[in-house]
């Protein structure tokens, strides 16, 4: 886009044409680090599910019987 002269308009295309160009230098020239707990799991390091006394477990039985015995009703808004 540099070779345009100063008043001259360019084209959709060739806007698309620049954005593209950018896009792939910056990609090229980008170092990205993936951090390890941000990987896809394989299918076999995928843990189960937890069970219902799991849950209970973890998150009290009161807490666990308020979540489903909420006879509320929930507030879209909120």
């Amino acid at each position: 886009m540099a070779d345009l002269p100063k008043n001259d308009r360019t084209t959709a295309e060739q806007r698309e044409q620049y954005g593209r160009a950018v896009d792939a230098r910056n990609a090229a020239m980008e170092n990205t680090e993936v951090p390890a707990e941000t990987r896809a799991l394989a299918e076999h390091e995928i843990p189960p599910p937890l069970t219902e006394e799991e849950i209970r477990a973890k998150v009290g039985d009161q807490n666990y019987e308020n979540a489903n015995d909420d006879n509320a009703p929930t507030s879209i808004n909120s």
